[in-house]
């Protein structure tokens, strides 16, 4: 089977977009399914929350440091022996825990479930922004970030209730269907890549820094956009729960609350092919920003549940619009032969948000309390909105 993005362009490029979403499906779950299974396993293997957290962050800890040498691979040799490489690495994660029961294992299979799902995932990003053109690059974006919200559901619903009903040894054994599934997919498909951005780059990679393209203004624009929102992603998933529980909320309340944030993003996502036509990426994206600071503000002065519901909501709708566009800002105005370096950059931020942030809110927050990192987030939001919105180019893009 070949896909191609050359012959038959319409039916063709929705082939190749559904390819990608499949394997960004499979792939994902993997690693949403692991991190389920990591955190539930260290718990009943007797870790201290120290070891947890240990454990949570070393997800992100190879994907923070790797991730833009991974996209200037991705750009000299091309995209299919990395996403295999990548999905070698998530079979072994996966089987560690399976074979051995301690608490090695589950270090070893949250490290290298990251780094195997980092290289997947940026060749699936560079793949989604040279799929269709630049015009194509926002509904591209949006049905990836829709599979996304899709895989986080699957991973949990795969896991858990084979957790409870044979234990995590078989949990892990049936996640290793996933990446090996997305392997044998992936043997059987051919994408046509851009064959000038390889020999570009061999060319000019050695005497490049990551530091270039954040001379760029508008790019440095992007990629604050980038740490801002990833931070306040976190703030939500990882304060939200400590809020909750400090006005007696119960942890079905608090899951509620997670669930709206979590279905809003799949709305929002749905609707960016048909925003995408109407309204260029910046004016998103600072939208975006406007969504959560407001949000942020008003979440300490509620403490009732259907209202708490709507922001969360509101504040999933805003946030969740941003990752596709801004990937589609990033190919549109990163240099060709470096796409895949500046999408290694964005998962650089991404990461190190999840890697860093949740010990320095649990630090601040224990100090000033819950509401000082709602608003501090929402300070974070509007400062940098301002910034974004004074050099942003709204205009369509030629």
């Amino acid at each position: 089977m070949t896909e191609s993005t050359e012959s038959d362009p319409g039916a063709g490029h929705r082939r190749v977009l559904l390819t990608l979403v499949g394997m960004s499906v499979l792939s994902h779950s993997a690693l949403v399914g692991c991190r389920i299974a990591v955190t539930l396993g260290g718990i009943e293997l007797g870790a201290s929350a120290f070891t947890i957290g240990l454990l949570m962050a070393f997800f992100g800890l190879l994907p923070m440091i790797l991730s833009v040498p991974a996209g200037r691979l991705i750009d000299r040799i091309g995209t299919r022996k990395p996403m295999f490489w990548g999905l070698a690495a998530l079979t072994v994660a996966i089987l560690a825990p399976a074979l051995s029961w301690e608490v090695g294992a589950l270090f070893l299979a949250s490290t290298a479930t990251g780094l195997g799902f980092m290289g997947v995932n940026v060749a699936i990003q560079k793949l989604g922004g040279e799929l269709g053109g630049p015009a194509a690059r926002s509904t591209n974006f949006g049905m990836l970030a829709i599979g996304f919200s899709v895989s986080s559901f699957i991973g949990p619903l795969l896991v858990g209730p084979i957790i409870d009903y044979a234990g995590f040894r078989a949990a892990f054994v049936a996640l290793l269907a996933l990446p090996l599934a997305t392997a044998f997919w992936l043997s059987r498909v051919r994408f046509n890549e851009q064959p000038r951005l390889a020999h570009q780059s061999r060319e000019s990679t050695n005497d490049q820094s990551v530091f270039d393209l954040l001379r760029d203004p508008s790019l440095r624009r992007v990629y604050l956009s980038v740490g801002v929102v990833s931070a306040a992603w976190d703030v939500h998933q990882f304060v939200v729960p400590i809020y909750g529980s400090s006005i007696g909320m119960s942890a079905s309340a608090i899951g509620i609350l997670l669930a709206s944030y979590s279905a809003a993003t799949f709305v929002i996502r749905v609707a960016i092919p048909w925003l995408a036509r109407r309204v260029t990426e910046w004016p998103m994206i600072l939208a975006s920003h406007v969504v959560g600071c407001v949000i942020y503000f008003l979440y300490p002065f509620t403490e009732s549940l259907p209202l708490m519901m709507l922001l969360s909501f509101v504040l999933g709708m805003g946030l969740g619009i941003s990752q596709p566009l801004v990937l589609a800002l990033l190919h549109r105005l990163a240099p060709p032969d470096r796409t895949g370096e500046a999408v290694g950059l964005r998962m650089v931020l991404v990461n190190g948000t999840q890697t860093l942030l949740p010990g320095a809110f649990g630090a601040i927050g224990g100090v000033f309390g819950v509401a000082t990192l709602f608003w501090g987030m929402a300070l974070m939001l509007g400062g940098s909105l301002f910034y974004i919105a004074r050099g942003a180019d709204m205009r369509e893009p030629k």
